[in-house]
């Protein structure tokens, strides 16, 4: 059940930037990060529809961190990249190159043994006080630190550490949404009551926020790589730091985790460097949406008739 909602939330996120990126396609230029892009989505239905699918892309994956570890279930919200990729294939047409799918069965691959091997045994505990404390105040010296480094450098540097310091940002999201969906099981006023409820949507929206100015800061594949690489890996130490998640020992295992690990990032960054999912999410060269898709199709005939 686990891995059915966590992939649950990757398809309703891959859904979510499909309708998104579809309900800014024809904004003005000049309208980039500022409140007249925030105006134009709010007035396209479509982008309304991505914002829900957003909705429920949370909703999943709170219900699988309640049931789950963190180590299992944000590996797998990656697979959103996947998702993608059928979804250009299916619904819009798009040629899928053979590297593509080679990308995407490394990436799945190395994912599956990662898991298998390296799932954790148990969750031994509920985090205490002073680990919470240490924890969130590594992660803002670390998102800290990598925006001051980010202010200096080419284009692609300051799109992969802003990512990388948004990525660290939603992997401390993801602990505080566990936190905040075992909650309900004391009722709704006590999930109000609790500091980890507050503290997910304060450190959510900052990761949201550098995350946007990630992809407007440079080249969306260095920004999406540390986006997708870095969290669950993050994820894996908090969850083993906070709520004590161990894992199998041995050489053996061991050596097989970092093997698939790095088939996966192999994968992984073969995915977010490609063509196609850069044209997914818009670059000033590329716009593989545009007039594709049912939509575009069914108005194409509309304006024919």
């Amino acid at each position: 059940m686990v891995v059915v909602l966590a992939l649950a939330a990757a398809l309703a996120n891959a859904i979510a930037s499909f309708l998104q990126r579809l309900g800014v396609e024809d904004a003005p230029r000049e309208s980039s990060m500022s409140a007249g892009l925030i105006a134009h989505m709010l007035r396209r239905p479509v982008w309304l529809l991505g914002f829900g699918c957003m909705g429920f892309g949370f909703l999943f994956q709170a219900l699988a961190l309640h049931n789950g570890a963190l180590a299992v279930v944000q590996p797998l919200i990656t697979t959103e990249m996947l998702f993608v990729v059928l979804i250009l294939w299916a619904w819009y047409g798009f040629h899928v190159r053979g590297r593509d799918w080679v990308f995407a069965a490394l990436t799945v691959g190395g994912l599956a043994v990662f898991l298998v091997r390296l799932a954790p045994t148990n969750q031994g505990h509920a985090p205490t006080g002073r680990t919470w404390a240490a924890s969130i105040v590594l992660t803002v010296l670390a998102m800290g630190v990598l925006v001051v480094v980010a202010h200096r450098g080419p284009p692609w540097w300051r799109a992969l550490i802003l990512g990388a310091a948004a990525s660290v940002g939603f992997a401390m999201t993801a602990a505080l949404t566990k936190a905040f969906s075992d909650a309900f099981g004391h009722g709704l006023a006590h999930v109000f009551s609790i500091w980890e409820t507050y503290g997910m949507c304060a450190i959510g929206l900052v990761s949201f926020l550098l995350m946007q100015n990630a992809f407007h800061a440079g080249p969306f594949a260095a920004s999406q790589s540390t986006l997708i690489l870095i969290n669950p890996f993050v994820s894996v130490g908090l969850g083993a730091w906070l709520y004590g998640e161990s894992f199998p020992h041995g050489v053996g295992v061991v050596a097989t985790g970092v093997a698939a690990a790095l088939v996966f990032i192999a994968g992984a960054v073969g995915l977010c460097t490609s063509p196609l999912i850069a044209g997914v999410h818009g670059t000033d060269d590329v716009q593989l949406l545009h007039g594709r898709g049912f939509l575009a199709r069914r108005r194409a005939a509309q304006a024919a008739a």
